[in-house]
């Protein structure tokens, strides 16, 4: 199987923050909707659909590798630069990383640890200017609007489709041989845009369902991952097992413990797993909502139920679902990657199961996380930047394959690969996505009518795009 025909290797390291309250999977400029990837908001880095629970450093045990154990392709490096000098913005500050080193001797950061290796292989300097993550597009088009030198910057969520449609960025195939095996069509396709694809990358981070493995037991209930291994995860088992861990203990009429919970955007999730997504990207450059269509439809109309009728899914508030699942009140929640079992550290123990599949999606479908590396247009380097990059998912496919092997095993990585080949991504970062987003929500929660609210929020989709675009 080809590694670049969908991201194999689970990317946490890129993430250094998952996202917050996002939307996640979508149709790329070429159409095809099985592009991998994920959302994220200000307070992450490259994901879907919600922030992780683990924090800032959630993503350190989200990376894996298709090839975990064996042997990796060789080196498409050069051996020399005529230019080994770069500049680069980066979403983790010099303190930050230093303070992740001294925490974890073993850490890896994709910028800061090739950094150190560029530096011995080509001499020269690799400049890393280390910003907020919700610093980073404002920090690149400021340099690149005052003609300012900027080698790299991250390709994520949320400054797609703005930097290609702004002009911030440039056609990366220019500098990268986007045909290799290395690198994952699922990135190049999500950071496309009017048939120009302007990032590239080789990682990717599928979300998970993490479940409370000791209350199914004391329950006698049948856990997600059983089903999974039966061949019988489906929206139906969801909900039936949701229901069977739902239970009002007290006798005041209202539920106290919930069979699922997480973030309000949970929907982009069962999108992706009803083999759809929430906006659609057109190779002309035009930015729609699929809101409105069946598939979508289907997924509001389940989850609405679960919200009002059976009322098995509890009402997000913030981020309440985090101690509510640590306390033993919530059942299932979910999480990116491996961090399903660290993020909830507890004195219950957790385990982790695929996403359960949607009566129009496949096995594996899933939403998740996804981010690349641009060069900016006021690059003076792009070759090097090409090189860097090259470099930096050489080494960190290295740094993973041994580690995740070796701490969760190879059946348990394989699988976590396997989902990261079928995630559904779409780019977020437009006017008025999180009016749409809340449009969409607020309607389930309240039990508006289905047909309503997704039509409320394709138009809001309209309107954003326009003012994004600038055809308003």
């Amino acid at each position: 199987m080809k590694k670049k025909a969908l991201a194999m290797f689970l990317a946490g390291a890129l993430c250094t923050m998952s996202l917050a309250a996002c939307g996640g999977g979508g149709d790329s400029a070429s159409g095809n909707s099985s592009a991998g990837g994920g959302n994220q908001s200000e307070a992450a880095g490259g994901n879907a659909g919600g922030e992780s629970a683990g924090g800032e450093n959630a993503g350190s045990e989200n990376a894996g590798s298709e090839n975990a154990g064996g042997e990796e392709s060789a080196s498409a490096l050069p051996d020399t630069l005529e230019n080994p000098n770069l500049y680069i913005v980066w979403n983790t500050t010099e303190d930050a990383w230093n303070q992740s080193v001294a925490e974890d001797p073993n850490a890896f950061d994709l910028v800061w640890s090739t950094k150190k290796a560029f530096e011995e292989k080509y001499g020269g300097t690799v400049t890393v200017e280390g910003v907020g993550w919700g610093d980073q597009a404002s920090t690149v088009i400021s340099k690149v609007n005052a003609g300012e030198v900027c080698d790299l910057a991250e390709a994520h969520d949320q400054n797609f489709p703005v930097y290609g449609a702004k002009n911030i960025v440039q056609d990366i195939s220019q500098y990268i041989d986007l045909s290799d095996d290395f690198w994952y069509d699922s990135v190049t396709e999500a950071f496309t845009f009017g048939g120009v694809p302007y990032a590239a990358g080789s990682a990717a981070t599928p979300v998970v369902i993490a479940y409370n493995k000791t209350l199914f037991e004391q329950n006698g209930v049948k856990t997600p991952m059983e089903y999974f291994q039966e061949g019988n995860w489906t929206w139906d088992t969801f909900r039936q097992v949701a229901l069977d861990m739902t239970g009002d203990t007290n006798g005041d009429g209202e539920n106290d413990i919930y069979g699922f919970g997480w973030w309000d955007s949970f929907y982009v999730q069962l999108l992706a797993t009803n083999g759809t997504i929430n906006l659609n990207y057109g190779a002309d450059g035009s930015i729609t909502g699929n809101y409105s269509a069946p598939a979508s439809q289907e997924v509001f109309t389940f989850l609405q139920n679960g919200y009002v009728t059976d009322k098995y899914i509890m009402i997000p508030d913030g981020d309440n679902f985090i101690a509510a699942f640590k306390g033993g009140t919530l059942a299932m929640t979910c999480e990116y990657g491996f961090n399903a079992i660290t993020a909830y550290a507890c004195d219950y123990e957790i385990d982790w199961a695929p996403l359960p599949q949607g009566p129009n999606g496949q096995q594996y479908d899933c939403n998740g996380s996804l981010t690349g590396f641009a060069i900016p247009i006021t690059s003076a380097n792009p070759e090097g930047a090409a090189a860097f990059i090259r470099m930096a998912y050489e080494l960190k496919h290295e740094h993973d394959d041994s580690a995740l092997v070796e701490k969760y095993g190879q059946d348990e990585v394989d699988l976590m690969n396997t989902l990261a080949e079928h995630i559904h991504f779409a780019p977020i970062g437009l006017e008025k996505y999180w009016d749409a987003n809340w449009t969409v929500f607020s309607g389930m929660r309240d039990g508006t009518p289905v047909s309503t609210f997704t039509q409320q929020a394709d138009e809001i989709i309209k309107e954003g795009a326009a003012i994004t675009l600038g055809t308003e």
